[in-house]
């Protein structure tokens, strides 16, 4: 039972989680309106059973009659239940002044732990193989192809994250949680992510078997990188595939151009009349998806950052991360002294020498 909440419109009382368990459970919150006005109250649930298992959420929407108690009913659902599992609870008011509903910031936002202790948690990690490295708690399936190759991964990812975060000039004094699944329908079963990787807060998960495995940088690349800023794409995920490139990888195996190098890449696809420019390429605030035509922005967002440390250092690539969002071509422009379309010449200048 969680603590009374109240503002000067409403008071939310008896916030019954009710019994926490795998599978639907009930939600009864009581709540007062204050006011001598109709309100309308939306209840966000969020139910996240911890580490990378797949999350549910759901909405409600209530009329609360003026100065009327009344008992709030709701359901969500834990498929699993790790001892990090929480109940992540919003209320809103929604936004309705231009005459469009949307959702406003939330005026209760709380996460409730219901995890630790639970004695239908089912998914503890003691089922699983583990290997603490120096910066890595790596876990997989007993007797999995990455069980028989673990000693062989943590050593060339613990030798990564070190050059990485040199490179970076990051020094984390925590540890990565990489859990590698034999398989993408397993993975996504249980975790609801589509693809062979995936990287959130400080955990990578991945594919492992004969035909799938990906570049051992990449991810890391992306959470060490984080501590730095959240840029436009083209530095987040450029930056991401040169790392991956300079420590040895065939980083676009995955990504269209298998054993070419991001500048090979640029080279034989703009040849073939297929470039983005770079203003456009730095609007996206993505990379992947159709729309950002991936085979070809991945090597250019990569060459651009190869382009950008080679010319200008770490230093500026540092001060970009934290200044230069997506579609923000002045920040960038100021901190690289001159015109977007100037910074576009030098590199594929550049790119003409070096074949």
């Amino acid at each position: 039972m969680a603590a009374d909440f109240e503002t000067d419109t409403i008071l939310i009382k008896n916030l019954d989680l009710g019994s926490v368990h795998r599978g639907l459970n009930q939600f009864s919150p009581v709540v007062v309106n204050k006011t001598e006005s109709l309100l309308t109250l939306v209840l966000d649930l969020r139910a996240d059973p911890g580490l990378w298992l797949r999350k549910s959420q759901r909405q409600f929407v209530y009329l609360l009659f003026p100065k009327q108690e009344q008992i709030l009913g709701a359901e969500y659902e834990f498929l699993h239940l790790s001892p990090e599992a929480f109940l992540r609870v919003r209320f809103y008011f929604p936004d309705v002044a231009t005459g469009v509903t949307k959702l406003s910031a939330p005026f209760y936002d709380q996460r409730h732990a219901v995890g630790a202790g639970n004695k239908d948690v089912d998914y503890d990690l003691s089922q699983f193989r583990k290997q603490e490295t120096g910066h890595y708690l790596i876990y997989c399936f007993p007797d999995s192809l990455a069980d028989h190759d673990i000693d062989r991964i943590a050593a060339e990812r613990d030798g990564g994250f070190e050059k990485i975060a040199g490179l970076l000039g990051v020094r984390p004094d925590w540890k990565i949680r990489l859990f590698f699944f034999s398989d993408e329908e397993t993975k996504r079963r249980e975790t609801g992510h589509q693809g062979a990787g995936w990287a959130f807060g400080d955990n990578i998960i991945e594919v492992y078997n004969e035909k799938t495995k990906l570049d051992p940088y990449h991810e890391t690349a992306h959470i060490l990188a984080a501590r730095l800023g959240s840029p436009a794409a083209v530095l987040n995920e450029g930056l991401a595939v040169y790392l991956s490139e300079l420590l040895g990888a065939d980083a676009l195996r995955e990504l269209g151009s298998p054993g070419k190098t991001c500048d090979q890449a640029v080279i034989g696809k703009r040849a073939g009349g297929d470039f983005i420019a770079l203003e456009q390429l730095l609007s996206f605030d993505n990379i992947g998806s159709e729309s950002t035509r991936p085979s070809i922005s991945y090597p250019e967002a990569c060459s651009v950052v190869r382009f950008l440390v080679g010319r200008f250092g770490w230093n500026k690539l540092r001060e970009a991360f934290s200044t230069v969002s997506a579609g923000n071509a002045k920040a960038l422009e100021k901190i690289y002294g001159a015109p977007i379309e100037d910074v576009e010449h030098a590199w594929l200048s550049a790119l003409e020498t070096s074949r």
